[in-house]
Formats: structure tokens, C-alpha cells, sequence
């Protein structure tokens, strides 16, 4: 049985398990494209195993793909390699603790900026991806969008991936704003035994109104929100 996070203790499986999570990604990626200049400089944060960069790569953008497990960015790496991609720039490195000065002209963070625990948290964590944006860049960024709710009901999929299957039951805690996530999924390759996953991860939940203060207050000053009433996508330039 394996147990943890998929981040730190099982990357090689984050792609099959959270298959869910990947459908954003054509969306999310082309409204990067449409926000950043051709050939533009991209910073994409907790890029996990390159599943925004690797696309982005494809389209000629200049990427640094930036995450703290290394795990996640070697999968990204291979990924690179198989696909011929000899300009993936890779950094191991939590997001709250970027340094980058006017680097960038964009920065992008797909479904991980609640990992931000908490308003003064976020805030402090735009301030950084501002400093690190060029004059006029931009940030990109998909959350959810908090609505007071109660409850979030579990949800079951089955997935598969090459030769690799899993059976996935996602649950949720909420416990004040943070809600804790925890999928158990079978995992199994044809001819072989299953074998039995625990995944957890915590987030914290934000709404629209949060985002748009702490923006303002991080210095963002044109502000687009759009997507769903559960789903917000974000662009804010400086």
C-alpha cells in the first residue's frame, strides 16, 4: 500500500490519478497563450509533472518550470525528452519562496494557488510573482471559487493510462476554509497484482472577493475574471 502524496511519495502515478483535474489543461494553456507575447518568457509554478509547460514548450514559449518535488519535475522531464523537447528549463523550489526579479512576462498557476494558506499568505505569494513579472506581465491562475459550501460529495472515476489502471474515490473535508482532500484508488497494470493508493493534500478556499483584494493589494491593477460559478479564471497584469 502506498500512502502520502502523490507530489513526494508516488509521482510516476499523479498523471493516472488526477485525470479529472487534467481536463482544464487545453483551456487553461491556451488562455496562457492568448495573454503572453509569441516566444514570451513563462514562469509556471508548481508546474507538477509539466502538464501546462510541456504544451507550452510545444508552442515556442520560453517555459521554467518550477516545483518542489523533484519527483514530479523528473516525470516532467521524461515527458520532455520522449517528446523531443530540448528546452525544458526545470527548478526545484516551493512557490512561496521565489526570488525572480522582472524575469518573466508571464507566470502561470494551474489549480494550485490555494496552496497559499490563508489571505496574508496569498498575498505575500503575489507580491513575489509580481516582483518577478516584467512591466505589463502577467498572471494567469484557475482556483476554485468558495461558496460557502457545506459539503462536497465523494466522486468516483475509473481511469486509464497506457497499460495502467486505477479506480479513484475522491473525498473532502471541510474544516473551516480549509478543505482536506483524500482520494483512495486501486491501482493496477495488466498481468499484474493491484495495489492499493492513499493520497492527501489540503487546500485552502478563496473566493472571487479574496482573490480580487489580495491582487490589489499584491499591485495587480487590471484584473479579468471568467470561467464558472465553481471554477474562476484569472488574469491579472501590472
Amino acid at each position: 500500500m502506498l500512502s502520502g502524496n502523490s507530489y513526494n511519495t508516488f509521482p510516476t502515478l499523479y498523471d493516472l490519478l488526477y485525470q479529472r483535474y487534467l481536463a482544464s489543461v487545453p483551456d487553461f494553456v491556451s488562455l496562457i497563450a492568448r495573454h503572453t507575447p509569441a516566444k514570451g518568457a513563462i514562469l509556471d509554478l508548481a508546474a507538477g509533472t509539466g502538464e501546462v509547460s510541456i504544451p507550452l514548450l510545444h508552442r515556442g514559449f520560453a517555459v521554467t518550470s518550477l516545483d518542489r518535488s523533484k519527483g514530479m519535475l523528473n516525470v516532467l522531464q521524461a515527458k520532455a525528452k520522449k517528446e523531443k523537447i530540448k528546452n525544458a528549463r526545470v527548478k526545484i523550489c516551493d512557490m512561496q519562496r521565489i526570488t525572480y526579479r522582472k524575469q518573466f512576462d508571464a507566470v502561470c498557476i494551474r489549480q494550485a494557488v490555494n496552496y497559499f494558506i490563508g489571505a496574508k499568505a496569498l498575498t505575500k505569494g503575489l507580491l513575489r510573482v509580481r516582483a518577478a513579472l516584467k512591466p505589463g506581465g502577467a498572471l494567469i491562475f484557475n482556483a476554485p471559487n468558495y461558496h460557502d459550501e457545506k459539503a462536497y460529495p465523494p466522486v468516483a472515476n475509473i481511469y486509464d493510462r497506457g497499460t495502467r489502471h486505477a479506480f479513484v474515490l475522491e473525498t473532502n473535508m471541510l474544516s473551516g476554509r480549509l478543505l482536506k482532500h483524500v482520494q483512495y484508488s486501486l491501482v493496477w497494470e495488466d498481468g499484474k497484482k493491484p495495489e492499493y493508493v492513499t493520497d492527501e493534500n489540503s487546500f485552502y478556499m478563496f473566493t472571487k472577493k479574496e482573490f480580487n483584494r489580495a491582487l490589489r493589494h499584491a499591485g495587480f491593477f487590471r484584473i479579468l475574471f471568467s470561467g464558472s460559478g465553481k471554477t474562476l479564471y484569472c488574469v491579472a497584469n501590472i
